[in-house]
This record gives C-alpha cells, sequence and structure tokens, in this order.
C-alpha cells in the first residue's frame, strides 16, 4: 500500500527543493516562529486533537451506517484543516519550517486518504483497527511527528542564537540519564521528547513540553525515584502507557520551574 504515499511525496516533489532553501544568519528569527505557529502549526494542531477524538468515537460505536459517516467526517476534517494551512512557501529562510510545513502537507493528504479507502463495518472498534493501522495512516502519522520534531528543532537554531547554553542541534538522541536531563535547557528537553515521540509514534493532542514538564515534576517531587526510575525513555514509557500526561500540563509548572529559561513568543508557552 506504499503507492498513495508515493505519490503524495511526488505531489510535493517540486516543493521539496533542497538547494532553494538555505540557513543563512537571518534564518530562524521569532517572528518566522510566530509566523510558523499561526499559520501551519495551530491547524495542524487542532486536526490531530479532532482526528484522535474521532478515533476513539469510532471505535465505541456499533452502528455501520455511524461508522461510515464518521470515516466520511475524518477525511472532509482532513482537508478542512490542509486548506487551513499555509501552502505558500513563506519559510524559504529557514529550511526546518519549511520541512515542517512540507511533512504536514504530507500528513494531511495521507490521513484523508486512509480515512477514504478504509471500509467501515458494523464493529467500530475493528473499523477503527483498520483505519490506525493502514499503511497511509502510519505514513501520515510519521510525518505529523517529523514535522513536529522539525519546529521543536527550528525553535534550538532561535534559541542558540539568544543564548551561548543552548546547543543549536539536539544531536543523536541516546539514552538520557537524570543527571543529564537536569542539566538541559528546556528548548533542548522538548526537542528531545519530540524526536522521542517521532520514535515512538506517540500521536497525541498533547506537546512534547506537556511531557517535559511532567518528567521535571516526577523527578523534583521525588516519584521518579520513588518508582526507581532511571532515565528519561522509560520515564516516558511509564507515562505513556498509564495516560499520565494531558494537554496543558507545562502550563501547570511554568512558573515554578522554567522561570528563567529562554523560550520563543509563542502562545503555547506562556497561555
Amino acid at each position: 500500500m506504499k503507492v498513495g504515499a508515493d505519490k503524495t511525496e511526488a505531489k510535493y516533489a517540486h516543493l521539496d527543493n533542497k538547494e532553494a532553501v538555505e540557513e543563512f544568519s537571518g534564518s530562524y528569527q521569532q517572528q518566522d516562529l510566530v509566523t510558523f505557529y499561526h499559520n501551519v502549526f495551530l491547524p495542524y494542531r487542532e486536526f490531530k486533537r479532532n482526528w484522535n477524538d474521532g478515533l476513539d468515537n469510532l471505535a465505541r460505536s456499533t452502528d455501520a451506517r455511524e461508522n461510515a459517516a464518521a470515516l466520511k467526517n475524518l477525511s472532509i476534517l482532513a482537508d478542512k484543516q490542509y486548506d487551513k494551512v499555509t501552502q505558500d512557501s513563506i519559510f524559504t529562510s529557514s529550511p526546518l519550517l519549511y520541512e515542517s510545513q512540507l511533512n504536514i502537507l504530507k500528513s494531511l493528504t495521507l490521513f484523508s486518504q486512509a480515512s477514504s479507502k478504509v471500509t467501515a463495518g458494523a464493529s467500530g472498534a475493528e473499523t477503527a483497527k483498520v483505519l490506525k493501522n493502514d499503511n497511509f495512516t502510519a505514513n501520515a502519522v510519521k510525518f505529523g511527528l517529523l514535522a513536529q520534531k522539525n519546529f521543536y528543532d527550528s525553535m534550538l537554531k532561535w534559541g542558540a542564537k539568544s543564548s551561548s547554553k543552548i546547543p543549536a542541534e539536539a544531536g543523536e538522541l541516546k539514552t538520557l540519564s537524570f543527571v543529564q536531563w537536569k542539566k538541559m535547557p528546556l528548548l533542548l528537553k522538548n526537542a528531545s521528547i519530540a524526536d522521542i515521540m517521532l520514535n515512538r509514534a506517540i500521536y497525541a493532542a498533547y506537546d512534547p513540553q506537556d511531557i517535559t514538564a511532567k518528567i521535571d515534576d516526577m523527578i523534583y517531587s521525588g516519584t521518579a525515584s520513588s518508582l526507581k526510575l532511571k532515565d528519561i525513555q522509560s520515564s516516558v514509557s511509564l507515562l505513556i502507557s498509564t495516560g499520565a500526561v494531558q494537554e496543558q500540563d507545562f502550563m501547570k509548572w511554568r512558573e515554578q520551574y522554567y522561570g528563567k529559561e529562554t523560550m520563543p513568543q509563542l502562545p503555547f508557552f506562556y497561555e
């Protein structure tokens, strides 16, 4: 079933011109991040929340007609959000934002195709399972999480210009001990979590900083040590498997843990 993904790749080949997009001293300005946040990230984030809710509702349904309607609605939702995402190449000065925009458009295209081609049965649970396991859906999730990683890596690039304590790149992801984690600036923690989410296909409504905040609270409250957790990866496993992370968890602990951190002026860090 790789054909759909390949066709989608081909559709964006003309945009995917690496030579046209190069980093320079003016790349990754705060305004670039803000523009991306409102015009690309937010419509996709809204889609992700609605997609997950739609899938949950579908899994509980036992009516074939309702299931068919639910699939159609998911496809329409992907198309609607696709139209909301800016398709103009306005991020050519910031390669990672440019790639992220491209990956979000690919993701929404594949989500729409996946919902259109799956046949609804009387069992919503079975229909939801088929949709979730579909190759198009798997690729849609992958591109969405890759886009998220691109965006959080862009924030690192921005941060490195503002503070010598922030590296411009996260580097290769290794198992992170709590000692290493505590020394990391917030933007590096978030980028590392975005990488873990991509590797594990964690496609949820919450953002990387929500997991970051949950981990920091586990460490500083002593919960991590009482649970005998040793590293960040095992902490993520526990949090995800128990459904412990919620949207806006970052905001709960922002004042307590992140008052002195360097962050771009993006709404999800401040409101």
